[in-house]
């Protein structure tokens, strides 16, 4: 009898958890179509990228002015390598991206660009409360691009 009881205990603990699994699968999947969908689409986002993830808080003053402008839009903040950055620019997955000065840019691209100089600031970790303190002082020298009128319209205010 009482082994009984416990494949019942086991079979309703194991049945429970995959309802809980199919439920989970479910909405993760719904999430991803809905990123997905917010990504293809360059309505109301400002898609940045960088190839430095300390360049990225270097600018949140300017992203705070730009929140208070234009409080309606949203800013994703996206990290990659110099030749995924390039491809993602000119595919308008990206609207600004952020590169080293240094870096050599297809003469087949055309293209906005600037040079800024960023602040090393530095960058606390969310979960252990550190902050990651960069070793040179002084600023970044970063060379940003964006693709002629820029597929957000916002991108150019920034």
């Amino acid at each position: 009898m009482q082994d009984v009881l416990l494949l019942a205990a086991v079979a309703a603990v194991f049945v429970f958890g995959w309802f809980l699994m199919d439920k989970l699968d479910r909405f993760l999947e719904l999430n991803r179509h809905m990123q997905e969908g917010q990504l293809s689409s360059a309505g109301n986002i400002l898609r940045l990228g960088f190839c430095d993830p300390t360049a990225a808080d270097s600018i949140a003053d300017v992203l705070a002015y730009y929140a208070e402008m234009y409080p309606d839009i949203s800013v994703r903040i996206y990290c990659g390598t110099e030749a995924e950055l390039l491809k993602s620019l000119s595919a308008g997955r990206s609207d600004v991206i952020f590169l080293p000065q240094n870096t050599e840019i297809p003469a087949n691209m055309e293209y906005n660009s600037r040079i800024v100089s960023l602040n090393r600031t530095p960058v606390r970790m969310k979960y252990g409360g550190l902050p990651l303190e960069p070793i040179a002082d002084g600023h970044i020298i970063q060379k940003v691009l964006w693709i002629g009128e820029a597929a957000s319209a916002f991108a150019g205010c920034l």
